[in-house]
């Protein structure tokens, strides 16, 4: 008996396929005709009206020609977002710290394949009707420079290094487009292009950049994506650069992305960048002076329906735009969409066949938990702490913030299976080995803070209603808390626009007793009721004002909470938060919930620290790179009570962990680990897998030892190459329970050819079998004088069982042994004496070696 689900799709190739019968005599719809003669086809059949309705991400389709909708967008950072559960692998900023390619490759690979056969089960997306929930076209990856760690989105990137950034962006575009000669398996889109480095005012921020740093530091990795990964979209980014906002910057898209890089893809915007120009930038005063200097500038494709329907067209009439300037953003369009094979039969793709079945294999959860065991980091580890030895205990504390939860990170799916927290990870490794006491999470942080998900235990019901007076039709989910605020996060298809109000219901409970203060945030009208009394009456129009009200609470008592919020248009915001009762105990860990039980009666500590979403996400930076107070004070109590403590780390951008290191022994990184990561940690832990995953930016040591964070200028001392301070851990650390012994370094020069082959054995001379990252820098002759200390151009993720060794090599493409000549505005490979440092990490030289150019 056919599979269901196949039967559907075969019924929807044949609906598809005989829709468009009668179209077949038209020669775009002639899959052995040229593709370009097919787009020309298409355009000189298409109105100006029908030209421009392709041009929005909710592409409304033609029905006289049979062409379907196709709504543009969706996310695939480290998994497809949305829509239904798929698989989650650790955030991007963990897998770059796998520093595997290969690996890297396979992950997106995976991604684009289950994006596929979901397409396949909605019917070859007939079905998918969300917005933002394309399955064809992913705003992925996200390959801006991590300069400085407040930034909030530092979580989705590969790190500061523009080479790294590189290697591992083409790796994730090749993976999602798949290798096909003829047909995409998904569309890939870059992002932000480029120096998108703020969040706070990111939708008119202006940093001043010269060219020369530009061009060897903000664009190189988006180069490796267009040049050497051929991906079929960029993003422009919000921000203007040197006064040009990235939306219509002429010289990004035409001079730097379509000449000198080649691109032939097509070009689309941030989400709502046209507008901005009007609202944020004030760069122009009317949306179709956005839609004449957008388009013209080589603005192919508005994500959002804005600037690029009405506008356009408007412009269009008024003789501002041009039929040659609709053509080529809809000829770039067009050409996208008949690549994924959207105007062909659809029985000649084989994407097409790919099954639903595969979303959440269990090969898919392998790849996932090994993603995860690669992208761990070691940080420390004193008198070899760590592996833990179960024989040796009889007890273990779980504690922390992180410990008990799965932070995924932004831009982040739903699993398909139950993921495996740090706490689940423990018990199923030790099984009833060892006792496991865990202590949920309490702060006990002074001042305020968003109620987050650990105070509703139950969620929050929320109805979501497209009117302003909480009445008429609605849409209802959970939800983890009030924090609502569309224009500073990722874009959710569930919410309806303004107007809009929302009613939140649900349990609160706090974890310590005594008076709060709680405060409502919101740029319109509120109500707050506790117990079904009205505590806060603001129904009203208003900017953006907090409503406060102080109360008694009790630990461990539910109270029913019902917050109300209306917007009628302009910046939705509503945020719930509160003021916890100050500490007056000096015992601080009586304020930490059943911690101080759960430590004493432990052998072993085990503390989950970290940040999340509260702290950086899209629109959110950090404000100090430190763990927040009550954590620091909170680990500070655990040590006190037990030495024997080891900290893991769950976030998703570098620490200023100071502290920590100088007292606790064992120190392991996990980032935002996905949804194996509970269980990858464990392992980590307790032996079953050696880490060696590298640090992919530089921890510092105080945000005091940065510059300001709008300075742009990365030569004042940002990333390693720059820096010249001391650091907490520097870029490309990370240790190893086992040690590596490099010898015999051979140099192979063909300058001809434009590589040098570095050639040197490497030993596992420890007691476990493991990995090494080793990594080649250069450091430029001291002839040239605007130069980095050192720049990282080659790496290598080896593995070796103990006593093993192997002769590895790793080469030195001359081609990327540059910099930007500012007299010749090209790039140039200076002449003189060259070295080269091969070791573990930035700062670890264990090889050297000259050579000449």
């Amino acid at each position: 008996m056919m599979n269901l689900k196949l039967f559907i799709g075969v019924l929807c190739i044949i609906s598809i396929f005989n829709s468009n019968v009668c179209a077949q005599d038209l020669l775009y719809r002639n899959e052995n005709a040229p593709m370009h003669d097919r787009i020309v086809n298409l355009l000189s059949i298409l109105t100006v009206e029908e030209k421009i309705s392709l041009l929005r991400a909710t592409s409304p389709g033609i029905p006289r020609l049979n062409i379907e909708k196709y709504y543009h967008g969706n996310e695939a950072l480290h998994g497809v977002v949305r829509p239904g559960n798929f698989t989650v692998f650790p955030q991007a900023i963990g897998l770059a710290s796998m520093w595997n390619p290969k690996l890297h490759y396979e992950i997106a690979t995976v991604i684009s394949d289950e994006a596929r056969a979901r397409w396949n089960e909605l019917c070859l997306g007939k079905e998918q009707l969300g917005q933002f929930s394309d399955l064809l076209t992913f705003w992925s990856p996200t390959v801006n420079m991590a300069r400085d760690p407040r930034w909030g989105r530092t979580p989705e990137t590969y790190g500061e290094d523009p080479y790294l950034s590189g290697v591992l962006g083409k790796q994730f575009v090749k993976g999602l487009q798949g290798n096909h000669p003829r047909y995409l398996k998904v569309v890939s889109t870059p992002k932000h292009f480029a120096a998108n480095n703020e969040e706070h005012n990111r939708f008119e921020c202006n940093p001043q950049i010269s060219e020369k740093q530009l061009r060897e530091y903000y664009l190189p990795a988006f180069e490796s994506c267009v040049v050497d990964g051929n991906s079929e979209s960029i993003m422009t980014a919000y921000n203007a650069i040197n006064d040009v906002p990235c939306t219509l910057n002429t010289w990004l898209i035409q001079k730097v992305l379509r000449g000198d890089w080649n691109f032939d893809g097509y070009v689309v915007s941030d989400c709502g960048g046209p507008g901005l120009l009007v609202n944020g930038h004030h760069y122009v005063k009317t949306k179709e002076a956005a839609a004449t200097l957008s388009i013209k500038a080589g603005l192919d494709l508005e994500c959002g329906d804005d600037v690029y329907i009405e506008p356009l067209l408007n412009a269009y009439k008024l003789g501002m735009v041009s039929d040659a300037d609709i053509d080529s953003a809809a000829y770039h369009v067009l050409r996208a969409r008949m690549r994924l094979g959207l105007f062909d039969d659809p029985n000649h793709n084989p994407y097409n066949k790919i099954s639903p079945s595969i979303i959440g294999s269990e090969s898919h959860k392998a790849l996932a938990l090994e993603a995860a065991r690669q992208s761990i980091v070691l940080l420390k580890n004193e008198n070899n702490i760590l592996p833990i030895n179960l024989k040796k205990l009889k007890s273990i504390a779980v504690v922390g913030i992180n410990a008990g939860s799965c932070e995924f990170g932004d831009y982040s799916g739903t699993p398909v299976g139950e993921p495996i927290s740090i706490l689940q990870g423990i018990k199923d490794r030790v099984g009833d080995k060892v006792k496991v006491n865990y202590a949920p999470w309490v702060s006990s942080q002074d001042g305020y803070e968003l109620i987050d998900k650990s105070y509703f235990p139950n969620g929050l019901t929320a109805k979501y209603f497209t009117s302003n007076d909480l009445k008429g039709t609605y849409k209802e989910r959970i939800d983890d808390w009030v924090n609502f605020e569309p224009a500073n996060q990722a874009p959710d298809p569930f919410l309806p626009k303004s107007p809009v109000s929302i009613q939140w219901q649900g349990d609160l409970c706090p974890n310590i007793s005594g008076k709060y203060t709680i405060g409502f945030k919101t740029d319109d009208g509120c109500r707050l009721y506790i117990d079904d009394k009205l505590l806060i009456d603001s129904w009203r129009t208003r900017s953006a004002e907090t409503d406060q009200v102080e109360l008694e609470l009790k630990a461990g008592q539910k109270y029913k909470i019902v917050a109300e919020y209306f917007d009628s248009g302009g910046e939705a915001l509503a945020k719930l938060y509160w003021k916890i009762p100050d500490k007056e105990n000096k015992d601080i860990l009586t304020y930490y919930g059943n911690a101080e039980q759960v430590v004493e009666s432990s052998d072993l500590t085990i503390a989950v620290l970290g940040i999340n979403k509260s702290i950086e996400r899209e629109g959110q930076d950090r404000k100090d790179i430190s763990l927040p107070k009550d954590q620091e004070d909170f680990i500070k109590a655990v040590y006190k009570l037990n030495p024997n403590t080891i900290v893991v780390l769950v976030a998703g951008s570098s620490l200023a962990i100071n502290w920590i290191d100088e007292n606790i022994h064992g120190i392991i990184n996990a980032w935002y680990p996905g949804e194996q990561g509970g269980r990858a940690v464990a392992e980590v832990l307790f032996g079953d897998y050696n880490p060696a995953g590298r640090l992919p930016l530089t921890y510092y040591k105080s945000i005091g030892d940065l510059p300001p964070f709008d300075d742009y200028d990365i030569t004042k001392g940002r990333t390693y190459q720059y820096f010249k301070k001391d650091v907490l851990y520097p870029f490309g650390y990370g240790l190893s329970y086992t040690q590596f012994n490099y010898t015999n370094l051979g140099m192979n020069e063909d300058i001809q050819g434009g590589v040098i082959d570095f050639s040197f054995d490497l030993e596992n001379i420890g007691n476990y079998d493991g990995e090494e990252v080793a990594q080649l820098y250069i450091k430029f002759p001291d002839s040239v004088k605007e130069k980095p200390i050192k720049q990282l151009k080659g790496f290598d993720r080896v593995f070796l069982k103990r006593n093993q060794k192997k002769t590895i090599h790793l080469t030195l493409n001359l081609k990327d042994v540059r910099l930007w000549d500012v007299d010749a505005a090209k790039f140039i490979t200076p002449k003189g004496k060259y070295e080269i440092f091969i070791g573990p990490s930035s700062d670890k030289v264990e090889l050297k070696a000259g050579f000449e150019l």
